[in-house]
């Protein structure tokens, strides 16, 4: 992040225990430093949303790493990760090996489970984020409720409680899929009746459609197939079709050559009117060749034009020029003197008149130049206007004889196809006209549609037939098979007396759960440590104004936590919520120092495994900026003294008061560069 490199405290000596204070300015890479210890132990989680590129802030380094030495359960360790800009990461643990005096890897090892402690519950008390303190007291009951029960484990009897749920869940489903098979066995013996009926009356239906099936296909058999019906078809349709584009070509030939000096006898032979084709294809390609050569020359004299225009504004710059820079001087002998811009030799006022006239006279040669030039530019452009002109008037004639070639082709062609599909058609008539009753179009599309409507019906027929006669076989065989669901509805009755059963003990197991929970663990233990605990802290805080923390958990998840705190002003306990902002603040560094310390020895049950953090130092960013100075200074002197955390890392950038006397880290920061750098200093007067 902001630091390049940093190595804390130097020559790898270990930090003090006791209060350690961070201090420097805002954006100056305090918070960093704590960030990175949980980095190092927990890895990017504690950082939600954030990707492991962002962590490394210049441009040349693909990678960055992070080593945290540590000491728990009288062991060294260290614990080193380095993180890409891919998104990799990886991490690993070393143990000191004492009679080898080396580190050694530990392999296969899980944060977590070594620390004993998740990286949620980490963050919610080891680690205290700025402005967390104001949200801890501010917490909304429910809140409160869950996060209690989460750090203490207490989730354990929420899962007591789901399991026993999902076992009466799972009781009350299979009993209610029993009783919804159980039918009683009169209902299933007036089915098996009336299926019988059905069945009769079904093989009569059956009868009677089969001979109705018998007669639509005599029927079809005794009309022309389905392929000489479609042949029919297709060759009055081709006959339709063929005779239409056969007049369509011819009209429109007819009239496109009106507007012509040809007639149709030009086109019997195609040579005559292919050969008038290429005299106008090479007529046009020698007209396009002079227009090509007259645009070359055009060209050409633009160019010239354009360099003698050049000519006249090089000349006119260099008479402005003279005019600008020459300072003529009058010598001894009565005559002006100049020196020359370009060769600084002395230059007359004689000299300088013949060189302006001379100049002059390039000008008017050149502007004459210029307008003859301009002249033959414009005979140019006539001439390729012509060119241009007699150039389209070839391609539009060579357009109109392409396309009356082919359209007289194709007026020919359908012309040819016409008397083929007439021929075809008499010789289909000839072998087959005798099977139709009506051989005119109408007669056919008749015919056709009759035996479409005879196959369907037939096919509806069939289909039918082939339901009942499956529906009859599947009820023969549902007939067996509700006699022998007389047999399995006299098991039923027995397996849903053993499921009331079950479900009645999962009942009373449910509330034997909840009253151990509300009665023995919430209020008579963990309710009474946690305010107990808070206490120790609550009143020095809040200099002897507020003590006493009263908390109810036995709420429900909805209800929530009920917390209140005794006014020793007026003696009255009042709800948190009246409470001032430098109050609130307070009694949440009081409940967040409870609860840490109290992770060290609270365990759900007697009997529950002993799973309890080893992490007892603590990171705080920034808890004091609501406070004023008074309840700075309390706070401040009992972390000094305070012995349930071996350290405690404390980020501040207000004014500590000059009586503390803590370990300190200095952060610093160049602004030119970006870099942050810190440093480790302890106190002049010993603590």
């Amino acid at each position: 992040m902001g630091y390049k490199h940093l190595n804390l405290p130097k020559d790898n000596d270990e930090f003090p225990e006791g209060l350690i204070l961070v201090s420097g300015k805002n954006s100056y890479g305090k918070s960093t430093i704590l960030e990175g210890v949980l980095f190092a132990f927990f890895g990017p989680r504690i950082f939600r949303g954030r990707n492991a590129e962002s962590f490394i802030t210049y441009g040349v380094q693909e990678k960055a790493e992070i080593y945290v030495y540590f000491i728990f359960d009288k062991k060294k360790y260290y614990i080193y990760r380095k993180w890409g800009r891919t998104g990799s990461i990886i991490t690993k643990l070393f143990e000191w090996v004492k009679n080898r005096k080396v580190y050694q890897e530990v392999k296969r090892f899980n944060t977590e489970k070594f620390f004993e402690i998740s990286s949620e519950q980490a963050m919610n008390t080891v680690f205290v984020r700025q402005g967390e303190v104001e949200e801890l007291a501010n917490k909304r009951g429910a809140e409160l409720r869950e996060m209690i029960i989460d750090l203490f484990r207490l989730n354990i009897i929420d899962d007591a409680l789901s399991f026993l749920d999902n076992e009466s869940k799972g009781k009350k489903y299979e009993k209610e899929n029993l009783e919804k098979l159980r039918v009683p066995i009169e209902r299933i013996n007036n089915d098996i009746n009336r299926i019988e009926k059905e069945n009769s009356q079904l093989r009569k239906l059956i009868t009677e459609q089969e001979k109705k099936k018998v007669n639509y296909e005599q029927k079809i058999n005794d009309l022309p197939s389905n392929e000489l019906i479609s042949q029919l078809e297709n060759l009055y349709n081709q006959l339709k079709s063929t005779n239409d584009k056969f007049l369509s070509y011819k009209n429109d030939f007819k009239v496109k050559i009106k507007k012509t000096d040809l007639s149709i006898g030009d086109f019997e032979s195609q040579d005559t009117i292919i050969n008038r084709i290429k005299t106008y294809t090479e007529n046009k390609i020698k007209l396009k060749k002079e227009k090509n050569e007259l645009d070359k020359k055009r060209e050409a004299t633009i160019k010239g034009l354009g360099k003698t225009n050049g000519r006249i504004e090089d000349i006119k710059k260099s008479i402005n020029k003279m005019e600008k820079s020459l300072k003529f001087t009058i010598k001894k002998e009565g005559k002006k003197i100049a020196l020359c811009p370009t060769c600084q030799n002395e230059l007359t006022k004689e000299h300088y008149d013949e060189m302006i006239q001379k100049f002059t006279n390039d000008i008017k040669l050149n502007q004459n130049k210029v307008k003859s030039i301009s002249q033959i530019l414009t005979s140019f452009n006539n001439n390729i206007k012509n060119s241009q002109d007699k150039l389209d008037a070839i391609k539009e004639n060579i357009t109109i004889h392409q396309g009356l070639k082919l359209d007289f082709e194709n007026y020919k062609k359908y012309e040819s196809e016409l008397r083929k599909i007439e021929k075809e058609l008499k010789s289909f008539l000839s072998a087959y006209g005798t099977q139709f009753k009506n051989l005119s179009i109408e007669g056919i599309k008749e015919l056709s549609s009759e035996k479409e409507k005879v196959s369907v019906e037939l096919k509806a027929l069939t289909n039918s037939l082939d339901e009942k006669k499956a529906k009859l076989q599947a009820e023969q065989e549902r007939i067996g098979q509700l006699r022998n669901e007389i047999l399995k509805m006299k098991d039923l009755e027995k397996k849903i007396g053993d499921y009331e059963v079950d479900i009645d003990h999962i009942n009373k197991a449910k509330e034997f759960v909840r009253r151990f929970v509300t009665e023995y663990m919430v209020v008579k233990r963990l309710v009474k440590n946690i305010a107990l605990t808070t206490d120790k802290y609550i009143k020095d805080f809040t200099s002897g104004q507020y003590s006493d923390l009263l908390l109810d958990l036995s709420g429900t998840r909805k209800t929530g936590l009920s917390l209140r705190i005794k006014d020793n002003y007026n003696g009255e306990y009042e709800s948190t919520e009246v409470l001032s902002g430098g109050d609130r603040t307070a009694l949440g560094i009081a409940l967040r120092l409870a609860i840490s310390e109290l992770m060290s020895s609270i365990r759900p049950t007697k009997d529950s495994p002993k799973r309890n953090p080893k992490i007892d130092f603590l990171l705080l960013d920034e808890p004091l900026a609501a406070l004023d100075e008074t309840r700075r200074e309390r706070i401040l002197k009992h972390l000094i003294k305070s012995k349930s955390f071996s350290q405690i890392f404390l980020i501040t950038h207000t004014t500590i008061p000059p009586d503390i006397h803590a370990h300190k880290i200095i952060v610093d920061k160049d602004i030119s560069t970006g870099i942050s750098k810190a440093r480790f200093e302890k106190p002049t007067v010993i603590i």
